[in-house]
């Protein structure tokens, strides 16, 4: 199956930017209280449920923020070189690359999902640019 061309687009673009974005995004403790809270009220809501995916991954911060926090967690995100980032930042984490759009997980085997980074409302409440 050929994936669609925005998906290549994007990939293209995160790789690009992937070393420049994972300096520049902050660490969750870095955000503001209540994206912090957010952050903390999903962790307590979803960790008794089982795996979580993290979509769009990134760097893999915020990943391994919420694995900090007790859940089950791995991360999934459309650029390897993210992913790669990701591996050698947090290596005792799982991640792989791949696309949310086309994810190879059955019905019922996650207990949640998290896309903090991955929709426009989420950076645009982050403090970071690009020059």
């Amino acid at each position: 199956m050929t994936e669609p061309s925005y998906v290549t687009a994007v990939r293209e673009s995160y790789d690009t930017v992937a070393a420049d974005y994972a300096r520049r995004v902050p660490e969750p403790a870095e955000l503001d209280p209540v994206s912090r809270a957010m952050l903390a009220a999903f962790a307590e809501l979803a960790a008794p449920l089982g795996p979580v995916a993290d979509l769009g991954c990134g760097p893999g911060k915020v990943t391994a923020h919420l694995a900090a926090l007790g859940v089950p967690v791995f991360g999934v995100d459309v650029s390897p070189g993210m992913i790669e980032l990701a591996r050698a930042a947090y290596p005792e984490l799982r991640f792989a690359v791949g696309s949310m759009t086309a994810l190879d997980i059955a019905d019922g085997e996650l207990g949640g999902i998290l896309a903090y980074y991955a929709t426009s409302a989420a950076m645009a409440s982050a403090s970071f640019t690009y020059s």
